[in-house]
């Protein structure tokens, strides 16, 4: 019998401008690869669609096909659904979800290109005992609903979030990850479908396999994580709670508002009761709507209670908990976790069965310094520029502040400097660059691009080498953007992303090739 395992593409393998370095993750459905972007000099993850069910490698070691002629029609209603998800993923922009760059059709089947960060799953800090403090919390809470605010305006769910599916970046940045909603379809046609959900975080509705999951589905097993992080205790399997309820017993996973030792804010703790209400018409249908109460919770205690607030009375008992204050900023304190996450358990990633969507806990590659935010409050749907800038230890992965002479020393410019603080404030701009290249930010939002801090950079000295390669690799993307609309008959979204190239190197002359065979159609 062919186990999973064999079914890996080796080391070196080439798939267009990507090399495969390693597999991170095996699932019963896809395989994810460590791999390199031979074009932008870049590491990224490679998921590759590989239902091992029905389908099997070729005999050349690179084509994936059906096991059977009977397993064509699983196996392409499969493939459709995991690139329906690429092409949703690939479009959209959000600072709290994953960069999803490129998907790709080949070898008979398709490949999903997401970039890397250096951080760790908020599975392992619940695993090492962390505590969070409630400005912490709310900060990844309210970061997530952000992201599922997106995600859900573009008529798609997550379906599978868990800690394991939320990345917090070693800048403190919580990331949505590990999209499951193509898994569930494909899922559903085999005898696995049960396996593949989180148990605890997946609500009672998504047992039935015919089942479509609705936002509602999304915010249970997002409120579950918050029980998780809060308690460090798996949350009850949602279909033993219903069952209790339905024959007159009480819920076993009980109310966490109504525990008086837990020192989290009533509001707080009555949010996430809302959202891990077994009945699917008693959570809360929109992001939202729990925004709203969160934000009117911060504000003032004694404001009226908004219609979410009043929604939230009729089904979740009133219980007040002593709030809890936090002296030092939410960002700082969650990179403290990160950081001590980090430090738990040093190893290289590892191949892993993943039957319940489980990321490895390891980052892949090493990445440039990191850095954070101090930014105190709940986060808005925004990214904010960083104010401390940080370098990592090679021995021990932490973070080190450095002072305004140590940066000037490691920044290597070629021009001399008027000052030491336009070095200090030229370090600001390239770090803040990368940040928003990372998060896909590259000409747009005005307030916060990539373009932007690199042309900063060039105000103060034309001739930085890292500020025009920065630009450069701007254009580059996009180009790869451009090509992937041309493939799909995209014209129109050819032209934006020309646009937007062009407004960065107008005279590249990839663009200007681009440019004419346009003219020539």
């Amino acid at each position: 019998m062919i186990n999973i395992h064999d079914q890996i593409l080796p080391v070196g393998t080439q798939i267009g401008v990507y090399e495969i370095k390693g597999a991170a993750i095996v699932s019963p459905f896809d395989i994810t690869y460590r791999a390199w972007n031979h074009h932008l000099k870049e590491p990224v993850k490679i998921q590759e669609y590989f239902p091992y069910e029905f389908a099997v490698r070729a005999s050349d070691g690179l084509r994936v096909e059906p096991k059977s002629p009977e397993d064509k029609e699983n196996f392409d209603y499969g493939l459709k659904a995991f690139l329906d998800q690429a092409e949703m993923l690939t479009h959209v922009e959000h600072p709290n979800i994953v960069i999803y760059e490129n998907s790709l059709s080949f070898n008979g089947t398709a490949y999903l290109i997401m970039s890397t960060r250096q951080g760790a799953p908020l599975s392992k800090l619940i695993q090492s005992e962390a505590v969070f403090s409630e400005t912490e919390l709310k900060f990844i809470l309210v970061s997530i609903l952000n992201a599922l605010q997106r995600i859900h305006e573009n008529k798609m769910v997550h379906g599978g979030i868990q800690p394991a599916a939320i990345f917090l970046g070693k800048d403190g940045e919580p990331m949505l990850t590990n999209f499951a909603a193509a898994r569930l379809v494909i899922a559903a046609r085999t005898t696995q479908f049960s396996d593949e959900l989180a148990s605890g975080y997946a609500p009672a509705e998504q047992y039935e396999p015919e089942n479509v999951p609705g936002p509602a589905a999304d915010f249970y097993a997002l409120g579950a994580t918050m029980f998780a992080c809060i308690t460090h205790h798996q949350p009850i399997a949602a279909p033993g709670r219903v069952v209790a309820l339905s024959q007159g017993e009480p819920d076993p996973m009980g109310s966490i508002s109504a525990a008086a030792s837990v020192p989290y804010s009533a509001e707080l703790l009555q949010v996430i009761d809302w959202m891990i209400q077994p009945e699917y018409s008693c959570r809360p249908q929109s992001a939202g709507e729990i925004l709203t109460l969160l934000k009117s919770g911060q504000t003032s205690d004694s404001a009226e209670s908004s219609p979410a607030k009043q929604a939230i009375t009729e089904v979740v008992n009133r219980n007040p908990i002593v709030k809890n204050t936090l002296g030092i900023g939410v960002m700082a304190g969650i990179v403290v976790l990160v950081t001590y996450g980090l430090w738990f358990e040093k190893k290289p990633a590892e191949l892993v069965d993943d039957k319940q969507g489980t990321v490895a806990s390891q980052p892949l590659f090493q990445r440039n310094p990191g850095k954070t935010t101090v930014t105190p409050g709940i986060k808005e749907d925004q990214s904010a520029t960083p104010s401390i800038v940080v370098q990592s230890n090679p021995e021990f992965d932490s973070e080190i502040v450095l002072e305004p002479e140590q940066e000037l020393e490691q920044i290597g410019l070629e021009a001399p400097l008027k000052t030491k603080a336009d070095a200090v404030l030229i370090k600001k701009h390239l770090v803040s660059a990368e940040k928003a290249y990372k998060l896909g930010h590259f000409t747009t939002p005005s307030r916060d691009n990539a373009y932007k801090y690199y042309q900063m950079v060039l105000a103060t000295e034309p001739n930085n080498a890292e500020a025009r390669a920065g630009l450069q690799k701007i254009v580059d993307r996009y180009v790869q953007f451009i090509e992937k609309a041309k493939t799909e008959g995209k014209l129109n979204m050819v032209k934006l992303y020309l646009q937007r190239a062009e407004s960065v190197l107008p005279e590249d002359p990839k663009l200007q090739n681009i440019r004419k065979e346009l003219a020539a159609q």
